[in-house]
């Protein structure tokens, strides 16, 4: 029996990435003990990896944690993505710009020299003093070096003072049970930049589509735009129509 619970949430992490303590109880349909020395063995036998309360197949995470890395990877697709979303600037006076590999493009393309742009992220911010003609602002707090950003609770009461026309963020993965992301500390982020945004704009790379992650942070219907660079699945997308997202191919 164990043989085949392992055999099938090993072909279930090829289709999906990664897999919760839960979503292998769900799969299996054994007790949380039974699942947990599941994942004792395949880690063991170096079959899988443990993340950040999830697992996943060895070096699935490797990008994820890497932001610099990272952000040499599929740069045309990120330029078009962020040159697009930048539209969305040019009649706004105030946006967030949240720490991403795709969303830090966007400078770039903004034109707009009475727009106020806030960000948490360091290379955002020194894309901003670089290329966009606009007034800009990087939120107080500490310094993560791993992740390129302003982490900690001063950037959620820094962001209080703010109303955003658009918020724009990107993610690690998304499915029909909405928007995820890898790290605790997203959690109440990602929710006070909807909290304090009229519309939330996201950057999806396809390769994010139907991928889960360790955290469900926000639901489809909190997202106003997405805008991706390839078609999205028949399901999702009749979920996103329901959920009034709008969809911006690219």
């Amino acid at each position: 029996m164990q043989k085949e619970r392992l055999d099938l949430i090993l072909k279930t992490l090829q289709e999906k990435n990664t897999l919760t303590l839960k979503d292998i109880i769900d799969l299996t349909g054994t007790s949380r003990d039974t699942a947990r020395r599941d994942i004792v063995k395949l880690t063991e036998n170096n079959l899988v990896e443990r993340n950040y309360g999830s697992i996943s197949l060895p070096n699935t995470f490797q990008k994820l944690d890497n932001y610099l890395k990272r952000s040499d990877d599929n740069i045309d697709d990120k330029q078009e993505l962020a040159k697009q979303a930048a539209i969305f600037t040019n009649h706004a006076s105030q946006v967030y710009l949240d720490v991403s590999t795709t969303v830090e493009f966007m400078p770039r393309y903004i034109i707009n020299s009475n727009l106020f742009a806030i960000t948490n992220s360091l290379d955002t911010a020194d894309q901003l003093i670089r290329h966009a003609p606009c007034k800009s602002r990087i939120l107080g707090g500490n310094l993560d070096p791993e992740k390129r950003c302003v982490t900690g609770t001063m950037p959620c009461l820094d962001m209080e003072h703010y109303n955003f026309d658009y918020a724009f963020i990107s993610s690690v993965g998304i499915d029909e049970s909405g928007i995820y992301y890898a790290y605790e500390d997203d959690i109440d982020y990602k929710k006070k930049i909807r909290q304090q945004a009229k519309k939330v704009v996201l950057l999806l790379d396809h390769s994010k589509v139907n991928v889960k992650h360790n955290f469900k942070v926000l639901n489809l219907n909190q997202i106003d735009y997405i805008i991706t660079n390839g078609e999205l699945p028949q399901k999702l997308e009749k979920k996103l129509i329901k959920s009034k997202t709008q969809m911006i191919y690219m």
